[in-house]
């Protein structure tokens, strides 16, 4: 009988894709392998389809996080007797649904005083951070396993399907199937990792000027009213703000043919990196060394002689003239040459 391995992914789009290695190879490390996910319910579409995957079990948002979350786990994989399960978040919680729900060898890593609940409890490199999140998700997979598996770079898979549907939806706000275009995530989450909107726009018009390329702007519903702004701001006919009106596949499909991204550390520069655009990332209070997306054509631009760079807080806590001096000391011609050096250098 095959063995049953059940996956835990991570619970941000971007540590999603970092994850990718690891779910794309546990066919490899474990051949014949019947394999089910068990992903936030937003996340779930990122995995479908991928050859390795026979299965996903969907979290409501409700049940991500929490000790409602560990009940709802155990009902839901509990009498499916999975014989191996890869916990990828570090939280207890996803430790403790996993050993409620029977599943017989636990894997994760020692963190948030989760080591009882694991049957193989793995130590997490010192210094922290040391090394790179992807390989960090994959180094569970290898020592899990117990032989050496090849890393592969994060790729997500995309269908005619998909590419279609970017397709038709870019078509629908006026930019014709064959016309270049930039993608550009213009806003962060993190208030600590965002460039602003004056810069972009700066950026932009830039782009349309000298490279005379079409702009869609990537995000969320709560990014599109600074969109607006921006499109507004360069000119309407060249620039398009599809955030907010995108599924996750569809953002996918539409990077996966733009010429160029750009774009700070965040959840659409990773899904750029894995559907193979051009990357061009703008690096501050994150920490490139741990999750800079993995991309085969990469610019990372930071100020690495800062002596507070790559401090990972959300919020900046310098005060006054030096306050996000990350992210407004990145001058907007830097940003436009480098942008220029990958359109200009296209393979």
């Amino acid at each position: 009988m095959a063995l049953k391995i059940l996956v835990r992914t991570p619970n941000h789009l971007g540590d999603c894709i970092m994850a990718l290695p690891t779910i794309n190879q546990v066919g490899e490390a474990h051949p014949g392998a019947r394999v089910t996910l068990l992903a936030p319910r937003h996340l779930a579409p990122l995995f479908r389809p991928n050859p390795t995957v026979d299965e996903i079990i969907e979290l409501a948002p409700e049940h991500v996080h929490g000790l409602m979350a560990v009940y709802k786990i155990k009902e839901l994989i509990g009498k499916q007797g999975f014989d191996i399960g890869y916990i990828l978040p570090p939280s207890f919680g996803a430790a403790a649904g996993f050993k409620l729900g029977g599943v017989k060898e636990r894997i994760g890593y020692i963190a948030d005083g989760r080591r009882l609940l694991l049957t193989k409890p793995l130590a997490l490199p010192a210094p922290l951070n040391s090394k790179h999140r992807s390989e960090l998700y994959f180094d569970l997979l290898r020592r899990g396993a117990g032989h050496e598996v090849a890393f592969h770079k994060p790729k997500l898979f995309l269908g005619d399907d998909d590419v279609r549907a970017g397709i038709d939806l870019l078509t629908g706000f006026g930019l014709p199937e064959n016309e270049p275009y930039a993608a550009i995530a213009f806003r962060a989450v993190a208030e600590s990792r965002r460039w602003g909107t004056t810069k972009y726009t700066e950026l932009i018009k830039h782009l349309i000027s000298q490279h005379g390329i079409k702009v869609v702007l990537i995000g969320s519903a709560d990014d599109r009213p600074d969109g607006d702004a921006i499109a507004a701001a360069t000119s309407t006919k060249e620039v398009i703000n599809v955030a907010g009106k995108t599924s996750i596949r569809e953002a996918a499909a539409i990077l996966s043919r733009a010429k160029l991204f750009v774009g700070n550390d965040s959840g659409p520069a990773h899904l750029a990196a894995a559907v193979g655009a051009p990357v061009v990332v703008l690096s501050g209070a994150d920490d490139p060394k741990a999750t800079s997306p993995v991309a085969a054509r990469k610019k990372l631009l930071y100020l690495d002689q800062l002596e507070c760079i790559s401090c990972e807080k959300n919020k900046c806590p310098v005060k006054g003239e030096s306050h996000l001096r990350c992210m407004t000391g990145l001058p907007v011609d830097l940003v436009a040459a480098a942008a220029g050096d990958m359109l200009e250098n296209q393979v």
